[in-house]
């Protein structure tokens, strides 16, 4: 049988996956209304394909005060960071549990997940 405090992890990391997927979600949302032109054709910005790092991307849109695009960016980052937790929490809920076994195979899987992030990401 759990005890209280392992009940409360689970439901704590339940509630924080639910309400990041929401606040994501309303982060991109409100970044991809403010796109919307509706005096212009919506697929003339991607007639012509620019290459451009993500700090490029984030430096340009800082120095144009592009709002929108840096809300678009802040709930994508606070989606793709959601596993990350889940996988950390996961990892704290087992040590908590004395499950020594699967608490150092949830923080391998986390040291993977940061390091295969850290290898993808061009800066």
């Amino acid at each position: 049988m759990k005890s209280d405090g392992l009940l409360k992890l689970e439901l704590k990391i339940s509630h924080l996956l639910r309400w990041g997927v929401l606040f994501a979600g309303a982060f991109m949302l409100m970044g991809w209304i403010s796109f919307l032109d509706f005096t212009q054709n919506p697929l003339a910005a991607f007639h012509d394909y620019r290459e451009e790092t993500l700090s490029q991307s984030l430096t340009h849109a800082f120095e144009t005060h592009d709002w929108g695009l840096l809300l678009a960016y802040l709930g994508l980052m606070i989606l793709i960071s959601l596993p990350l937790l889940r996988v950390l929490m996961t990892g704290v809920l087992f040590v908590k549990q004395k499950e020594k076994t699967l608490a150092v195979v949830a923080f391998f899987v986390f040291a993977i997940l940061i390091l295969s992030f850290s290898l993808g990401i061009e800066i």
